[in-house]
């Protein structure tokens, strides 16, 4: 899965801020209190892992989406894999009939 990270573009488009330490204050002020270094790994690079709580209080600090400044996209080769298995199945589908219901006793009316 590939991860498009561009929290420090919209920091710059939305805020003008260019520091971390100017990005923790703002987070600050929206109720995340973040360590200088947390906040420096999330402007600098793409996180591993993220708290929805971190994500909301970045959305409401910038007045954005995540869709602004997060993108995640299926890897090509799964998703290659995920659409022959799905076209398999779908082929397989045609294949299978399913039997009447009617046409078993415990449908008749006594």
């Amino acid at each position: 899965m590939s991860v498009l990270w561009n929290l420090r573009r919209e920091l710059l488009l939305r805020k003008n801020l260019h520091r971390p330490i100017d990005f923790q204050a703002l987070l600050s002020d929206h109720g995340l209190p973040l360590a200088l270094p947390a906040v420096c790994s999330l402007v600098n690079g793409t996180p591993r892992a993220l708290r929805l709580t971190t994500m909301q209080a970045i959305c409401n600090a910038l007045d954005c989406q995540l869709s602004d400044f997060c993108v995640v996209a299926p890897d090509a080769a799964a998703h290659r894999a995920v659409s022959s298995k799905n076209r398999k199945a779908s082929a397989e589908d045609d294949l299978v009939q399913f039997p009447d219901p009617f046409q078993y006793r415990i449908h008749e009316l006594d």
